[in-house]
């Protein structure tokens, strides 16, 4: 019988990326905070449907996405700026290497602006897949859809991403 005990062990193991994950796809520190919460809660009360022989981190990731999405719909119209912090100092920056290069780190911090900017759509596939380190197949998988639509919405999110950066310059 599966207890309270083990999904704590299994949540303290990815806790932190299941963190970055609240962040990047929240955008904002507090959002964030609320959707690690949810998920946790939401993982909890559906403990017992998790198949212990699949991978924890994708499961509870799954719960996160959507979780986020359901948020996301429902408060769409009450709140406006709801995942979308304009402060260039939050937790979404943290994920910057730390590196002696300036020019390096300047380049990769305007990336992580233009990915922050991102339709939702395009910007959750580029957050599993580059900064969670997910296969294309893993992250259909967490998102629920075909293969075909992860590969789609990358190549989408990379023709995006590549004008806005050559905008920048």
């Amino acid at each position: 019988m599966k207890s309270k005990t083990d999904i704590s062990e299994h949540i303290e193991k990815c806790g932190e990326r299941l963190s970055r994950l609240c962040i990047n796809l929240c955008r904002d520190h507090h959002d964030a905070a609320d959707l690690f919460q949810d998920t946790c809660l939401r993982a909890l009360k559906y403990y017992k449907t998790y198949d212990a022989s699949q991978e924890f981190e994708k499961w509870i990731f799954g719960i996160c996405v959507n979780t986020y999405k359901s948020t996301l719909r429902r408060l769409y119209n009450s709140r406006p700026l709801l995942f979308g912090s304009n402060d260039e100092h939050d937790e979404f920056f943290e994920m910057i290497p730390d590196d002696d290069d300036t020019a390096t780190h300047e380049e990769y911090k305007e990336l992580l602006k233009a990915v922050k900017r991102l339709p939702e759509k395009y910007r959750v596939v580029v957050v599993l897949r580059y900064f969670n380190d997910y296969s294309e197949k893993e992250t259909a998988e967490i998102l629920g859809i075909p293969t075909g639509t992860v590969k789609s919405r990358l190549n989408a999110a990379k023709v995006l991403l590549r004008k806005e950066m050559e905008h920048e310059e």
